[in-house]
Formats: structure tokens, sequence, C-alpha cells
């Protein structure tokens, strides 16, 4: 069953055509082979670049924003329940205005659809917080249950349009209901573990060999999301660094020594087996993603050991650490650049796919910005100007100097 506005296959062509850009930017076909992947590959929807994706988002929530304000000003909508009414009624315009959008332009990823869909989430839930703070309901009820609703939409637009950022929205909410709870700080860490594995769980059955190739890359995508915020609520020290800085002893979730010892030292052992684990989960099912998130999880594990064991911290340690690491790299390269090929079982330490190219890079960034930060005056020194174009017997055009 597709909830989706676009088609399986629309979405199959889009990322085939997506693929096909970065093998032919990789040298590894032609681009008569790419016309002809592009060609038997037609989503019929229209997109654009990241920049112009970014300037439609902002420009239409500025609308959005704008048409609503103005609509409560004219009417004087003054009392809190029409206000909700408002809302809500303006988040369903918005939201049939995206599907609009999408039926009769075919936009996809443009910005203006996101904007419209996103606009009417939080206008929804905003509508619904408002109009229940009405009844009555204490603060932790009410951040409950608009949690929830957030979570709800935001899961809808994920299964209707496919924004990914939608389904970090709706688990990000989800994890915020445990907090409301009245819970110990060991209670609410088992919650969301238990919350976050049951979604994790849930997302590998569904990701089966036989799904189309654009719902394993969200799954992949999801999944690395999960394993990295289950890896953030077990290392409890990676939140003590935040209390050392902040000082505050208020609050226990910065203060690792104050979680009981069996949940100390369980933390401490499930640090470690997680960024394994997922190590050999990431080699064996070939998810890059995957296998980066668990090796930057455990550096993580090695950074924290010794505030886990209560060891003192020198200076040199992350010297020490950087080294150990460096030394791990050149090891590995090597291995993998000894195999047939410069590769071993599949993996290589070759650079084979170039990413894609949206036109302003951080260098062109940093070499605009350099002499304004600088105080540079990049002008002509007056002497230089008309060094190759004065004296020519054309009216200085420079005729007679070989022009």
């Amino acid at each position: 069953m597709n909830l989706g506005i676009y088609s399986p296959q629309q979405e199959e062509n889009i990322y085939i055509r997506r693929e096909a850009r970065t093998w032919q930017r990789s040298g590894l076909i032609t681009n008569e082979q790419l016309n002809a992947i592009d060609a038997l590959s037609d989503p019929d929807v229209r997109q654009t670049n990241i920049f112009f994706r970014c300037i439609f988002f902002i420009f239409t929530c500025l609308c959005a924003g704008a048409a609503l304000g103005l609509f409560i000003w004219m009417t004087k909508i003054r009392s809190e329940v029409a206000i909700s009414l408002t809302l809500i009624a303006a988040s369903v315009i918005f939201y049939f205005l995206a599907e609009y959008a999408v039926a009769k332009y075919r936009f996809y990823r443009h910005g203006i659809e996101e904007a419209l869909a996103l606009t009417a989430m939080v206008l929804f839930c905003w509508g619904w917080g408002v109009l229940l703070n009405k009844s009555h309901l204490g603060d932790r009820q009410l951040i409950v249950v608009v949690s929830m609703l957030f979570a709800l939409t935001a899961f809808w637009l994920y299964l209707r349009f496919g924004f990914l950022y939608a389904a970090f929205i709706s688990m990000i909410a989800i994890c915020c209901i445990p907090f409301q709870l009245s819970l110990t700080p060991t209670g609410e860490r088992i919650h969301l573990l238990i919350i976050l594995c049951l979604i994790f769980s849930l997302n590998i059955v569904l990701d089966r060999p036989e799904n189309e190739d654009f719902r394993k890359e969200r799954s992949t995508t999801i999944q690395a999301f999960l394993l990295a915020a289950i890896y953030l609520i077990v290392n409890l020290e990676v939140l003590g660094v935040i209390g050392l800085l902040s000082g505050d002893k208020h609050i226990v979730h910065f203060h690792p020594k104050l979680f009981p010892p069996y949940f100390y030292w369980s933390s401490y052992i499930l640090s470690f087996i997680i960024p394994i684990a997922g190590i050999y989960w990431g080699i064996q099912s070939r998810k890059r993603l995957i296998l980066n998130v668990s090796l930057i999880m455990a550096c993580v594990a090695l950074a924290t050991n010794k505030s886990y064991l209560g060891w003192t911290r020198y200076a040199w340690d992350p010297a020490i650490l950087g080294v150990v690491l460096v030394i791990l790299s050149i090891m590995i390269t090597r291995w993998l650049n000894s195999g047939e090929n410069k590769a071993r079982d599949g993996f290589t330490a070759e650079d084979i796919l170039k990413p894609e190219n949206h036109g302003i890079g951080l260098a062109d960034v940093v070499a605009a910005v350099t002499p304004l930060a600088t105080g540079m005056n990049i002008q002509q020194h007056p002497d230089q100007q008309g060094k190759y174009f004065d004296g020519g017997s054309s009216g200085g055009g420079g005729a007679s100097r070989g022009f």
C-alpha cells in the first residue's frame, strides 16, 4: 500500500537519475550512457537545486505567515479559542495547497510544497495546543499531547511527501514525552531506549531486500540517525561534558556519577558494544552511512573511556588518540591497497564516487570573504592601470603594442 503522493516509480526514477549523475561525474559511465538513462527514467516532476529550494522555502513561509497575520489583523480576532480555530483552519488550507502544488505543478523537493506542508503541521499543532490550554490541562500533559500531535503529523508528512527530515522531527517529538512523565533520570533514559529500540527494530524489519532502492536509502539514513540517538542516550559521559562545562549540579543528566552503579557500568559496557556491533553490521550489510556513524561512535567511546573509569586526564590525551587513529587509518589503507585491484571483499580506500557540486563550495565562500575579513584592498594600483594598453597609436587601444 502506497500512501505517498508520488508513485514508487517516480521516486525510483529520481533515485536512478541521481545515482547516474554520480557515476558520470566519477567517470564510470559516459555522457551518452547518462543521456540514455535519463531518457528511460523520466520522473515527470519539477525539481530545482538546493539554493533555489531554500529560497522558495523561506519566501513561501514568509508569505504564508504574512497572509495569516493579515487575516487575523483584519478580522480583529482576539479570543484564544477563535485564534486556535483560525490556526487549525489555516493549517488545513495550507496542507491542501501543498497537495495541490504537487498534483498541479508536479513539484518535488521544490521548497514551495515543503514550506506549505511544514507550515500546516506547525499551525495545526499550535492551534490544538492553544485550544487544549483552555481545558485546564497541566503543563506536562499539554506538552505530551502536543508532542504526540507533532509526532503523528510529521510522520504523516514523511509517508505522504517522503520528507526525510519529517521522520526525524517525528522521532524527536516522541523522545520529548518521557521527560514529562515525572520519572527518575534512570527511568527517563530507559523509556527513551525502549522507544528508540522499538522504532529501530521496526525499521529493520520493514527494510526488506526486495524494496526499491530509494526506500533502502531512506531506511539506512533513519537507521543511522536512530543508532546515533541510542548511543547518545547510552553514553552518560557525553552529556557529562556539558555538565562539566556548565557547572550546573542540579541537572542529574549532566552528572553521570549520580546514576545508580548498575546503570552507570552497563552504559560503560554498551558504549563499546554498540559501536563494535555497528561497525560489523555496516560492513556486512554494505551500508556506508552506518559504518561511518559507528566509527564516530567508536572514537567517542575511546574519548570518554577515562571519564568513565575516573582516570586522570592529561593535555596530551587528544594528541595520543589522534596519533593512534592516524596509524590505524594508515594500516587499514595499506591493507586494502595490497589487495587485488586495491580492494578486499568489495572495500577500497580509493575515492570512486565524486559528490555532487551545487555550484558554490566552501573554498569559494572563504575566498570571497577573506579580503573583507582581513581588510585587504584588492583595487589595482594606479601605477599599474593601463600598463598594457597605454601609449597605443589607436586611441590608447594598444595597436602599436602588438595587440
